[in-house]
């Protein structure tokens, strides 16, 4: 049963063809071997009826034409044999056996196995001579089925190699037109195929027959729906996303316009009450709120900076990789940085853009803090569905068992979200970060 799960519809429907033409073929082998049988019987035994009348009427024609001591004598040789018969006479004067001459057979024998299967029984008549009163001998007449059973060979094989012909020209003609009968289905298959694989633009397209139609019409229908779908969550995935950014961006304005302005009035009162302090403990009190302040605007600026980069959205994303990374030389002159950006880019929309500085961002602090690396090369390019951006440096690697940081877990989500990707390959010539992000992001 196993082995014929494994079997396709095409193979399982030609076995069954096969099954039963071969059947047929046995039922009519067995039909014509009984009705050979039954003919081959009925001709030799008719055969015999004749071969006595024969022999009985050229004894009639002898008597009186030939004297009688010779008639046993030449009796053999004015017999007629008939087919299907031997024919021979015994004199009982000499003791001698003579056998008329038989016809030489016209065609081949039969197999023997197949003259086993259709000889009737052998039978012998003994037609005793009697001249004048007296018996001289007798004549013996035996079937002899031979002839008969090679022309039924010949006419069965004929007759059968016909059949076994027709029923292969008809197997293949089945199994030709069963192909071509399901072809849809392998082609139905195959789109189904494509949608497991994410393909939902692939579609079966009409189908002639009238049966897998319905079925051709219906995964073209889950294409479209599956890729309606797609589209929707992806546009719920941006919107999310979009969302997080304007939360951010709109606490990081509150942070820069609420925050910046009332830091800088502290440390200037600060600044003023350290002037005007009377005593030098209230000027250490004045300078070290001014100290705090300033320790505030600090994380505040840190804050912004996670938030959102203030020239993301106001300056092409060129640039801003450019001064970000020139930062990070000018601040880390033992690391070597190469930004390698394809000409003619052009200019994401801001939830791409702070995605891809992000990807820079995450992994070239990693490279530092963690990698030990000497070396950062930065590619970006576009294709034409993608925005693609591959980060390596020549570090120590992470281990094997190392578990991803928040930063990079956090940046695998985001990109997801946007219906991209990122890949991280790490080994003792140091990590490659790949990622992707859709070029052309959903309405």
């Amino acid at each position: 049963m196993s082995g014929m799960n494994r079997l396709t519809l095409t193979q399982r429907i030609f076995l069954v063809i096969l099954a039963v033409q071969a059947a047929l073929f046995a039922a009519l082998a067995v039909a014509s071997l009984e009705g050979a049988r039954r003919d081959i019987a009925t001709e030799t035994r008719l055969a015999v009826e004749t071969a006595r009348a024969l022999v009985l009427a050229t004894i009639g024609t002898m008597q009186g034409a030939v004297p009688p001591d010779r008639i046993m004598q030449l009796l053999p040789e004015r017999l007629v044999v008939p087919r299907h018969v031997t024919l021979g006479t015994v004199d009982i004067l000499d003791g001698v056996v003579r056998r008329a001459r038989a016809p030489v057979p016209a065609q081949a024998p039969a197999p023997p196995w197949f003259a086993a299967l259709v000889a009737p029984d052998l039978l012998e008549t003994r037609l005793p001579v009697v001249l004048e009163g007296r018996p001289r001998g007798y004549v013996f007449i035996a079937t002899d089925p031979g002839a008969e059973i090679a022309l039924a060979w010949r006419d069965l094989s004929a007759f059968l190699g016909l059949a076994a012909l027709a029923a292969v020209v008809q197997g293949l003609l089945i199994l030709w037109a069963t192909r071509q009968a399901l072809r849809p289905v392998a082609a139905i298959a195959s789109r189904l195929g494509d949608l497991r694989r994410g393909d939902l633009s692939a579609r079966v397209g009409p189908v002639a027959q009238r049966d897998l139609a319905p079925i051709a019409a219906g995964v073209d229908d889950l294409a479209q729906a599956l890729g309606q779908a797609q589209a929707d969550r992806a546009r719920l995935q941006r919107r999310v996303v979009t969302r997080g950014d304007e939360e951010r961006k709109a606490l990081a304005r509150d942070l820069h316009d609420e925050m910046g302005p009332c830091l800088f009035g502290l440390r200037v009162e600060a600044d003023a009450l350290r002037e005007a302090a009377p005593t030098p403990a209230i000027q250490a009190l004045a300078q070290a709120i001014a100290d705090i302040a300033e320790e505030i605007a600090r994380v505040n600026r840190a804050l912004l900076g996670d938030l959102r980069p203030a020239a993301i959205g106001q300056l092409p994303l060129a640039a801003v990789l450019g001064d970000y990374l020139a930062d990070l030389e000018r601040r880390f002159p033992d690391l070597d940085i190469d930004l390698d950006l394809a000409p003619g880019l052009p200019e994401p929309d801001e939830a791409a853009a702070l995605t891809l500085f992000r990807i820079v961002q995450e992994g070239t602090t990693n490279a530092l803090r963690h990698a030990g690396a000497s070396r950062v090369t930065v590619r970006l390019w576009a294709d034409p569905a993608h925005w693609r951006v591959v980060l390596s440096d020549d570090g120590r690697g992470m281990a094997p068992d190392a578990r991803e940081g928040t930063g990079l877990t956090g940046m695998r989500e985001r990109i997801t979200l946007l219906g991209g990707d990122l890949s991280l390959s790490s080994g003792a010539e140091g990590t490659t970060i790949s990622a992707s992000l859709p070029l052309q992001q959903p309405e």
